[in-house]
């Protein structure tokens, strides 16, 4: 659990060199602009919006009835740390796209019909070969159909707060849900969400017999506040996730209290530097290196104008981790350090940076930021039982 933190007086002359040196980093660099189109897929057309740079692109799958929009707000900062090919897109009947609703049969319309849309499309913009994945809800269901058919290609995916095979337990939306849905989204001419209503029940029973390819690397994030009021959906919803990570070896599994089933929009730097990192570890170690740094300088950013909210040491822990998983324990140490300095109230933070620090076998370091972590919540009980084991020896 973290604590809300302050920000020290004695720490704003570290951070305003910190911000100088990172504004000197980036200043200077060209950004890509966004680049609109319209690309036929036979009886319709998809509306995407692409981001040229070089490397394995990213594909952003949206979930149920957003449009590609719904990630505007990551795509300067993943622009800028990754330098890479960034594609957002509207599914047919919704956002920007058209549908040929002709034949009227809903079944014509369903989530494979979807795939086969976006297949097409990719291979006419030139982008059917290696790619990363990342997706939020309903979307979820996409990057899984994509992992499925093109293993070989996918090189990593970024999951948030997604349905995997969650919604085969609820009792499923009927086609008069979905004449009702339809008739509210007529207006904004999302005639997607009214067909996935429709198709829902076809739709969740084909999903639950599909998985990720253990081959592939995965992050995926469970909402600390899922999207659902019933304490039985949620627990079930927690519990698909949790059994998500368990069965899938290159999966890490992270869970993003105090947010919403938006996780990026509360707390943008925990997603944005997920995905950064993410995408390093696909690329070559020159590449890997200056996405690392610009990362990391994304962070102290984000740190640095929101050190009163739990969400930038929260993203930062959380990062620390991610590298501890993939056993980088000196990129880990720097995070932790990095942490403690800028949120010098929180116990948390020390009680990680000690634990990390153990791994390294500096103890007497160790110590000192159990002893700090204790200091700031006694009610720590796992800190002074490790306290007390280290003193001993």
């Amino acid at each position: 659990m973290l604590t809300s933190t302050s920000y020290l007086k004695k720490h704003m002359r570290l951070l305003q060199n910190i911000i100088i040196l990172s504004l000197f980093l980036t200043a200077g660099e060209s950004h890509a602009q966004p680049t609109d189109t319209l690309v036929d897929v036979g009886t319709h057309k998809l509306h995407f919006r692409i981001i040229k740079g070089n490397g394995t692109p990213i594909l952003f799958e949206s979930g149920a009835g957003d449009d590609g929009s719904v990630w505007d707000t990551l795509i300067k900062p993943l622009t800028q740390i990754t330098g890479t090919t960034l594609i957002t897109y509207d599914r047919a009947g919704c956002g920007k796209s058209t549908i040929d609703n002709v034949p009227a049969d809903s079944l014509k319309h369903g989530i494979l019909d979807d795939f086969a849309d976006l297949e097409t499309a990719l291979e006419k913009l030139g982008y059917n070969k290696q790619i990363m994945l990342v997706s939020h809800s309903y979307g979820g269901y996409y990057s899984t159909l994509y992992s499925v058919k093109h293993p070989d290609l996918v090189k990593s995916i970024v999951l948030i707060d997604v349905n995997l095979n969650f919604y085969d337990k609820l009792t499923a939306i009927d086609s008069a849900d979905g004449e009702e849905q339809a008739n509210e989204t007529k207006a904004s001419h999302n005639w997607w969400l009214y067909y996935a209503s429709v198709n829902f029940p076809h739709t969740a029973k084909l999903m639950s017999t599909l998985t990720i390819p253990k081959s592939i690397p995965v992050v995926l994030f469970t909402s600390g506040i899922p999207p659902f009021d019933d304490s039985a959906d949620v627990e079930h919803w927690k519990t698909c996730h949790t059994n998500f990570v368990a069965r899938h070896p290159l999966s890490i599994g992270l869970t993003a209290y105090g947010c919403g089933h938006y996780i990026w929009r509360d707390n943008p730097g925990l997603i944005t530097c997920t995905i950064a990192r993410s995408y390093a570890e696909i690329s070559d170690d020159k590449q890997k290196s200056i996405i690392d740094k610009r990362a990391l300088d994304y962070a102290i950013q984000v740190s640095s104008t929101s050190i009163t909210d739990d969400h930038s040491e929260y993203s930062l822990n959380n990062w620390a981790y991610m590298l501890l998983e993939k056993g980088e324990i000196d990129k880990a140490l720097e995070i932790f350090k990095l942490n403690v300095t800028l949120h010098p109230d929180s116990w948390n933070a020390y009680d990680s940076y000690g634990e990390t620090l153990l791994k390294k076998h500096q103890t007497e370091e160790a110590i000192k930021m159990y002893k700090k972590s204790v200091e700031l919540n006694p009610n720590s009980e796992n800190g002074k039982k490790v306290l007390e084991e280290l003193q001993q020896k």
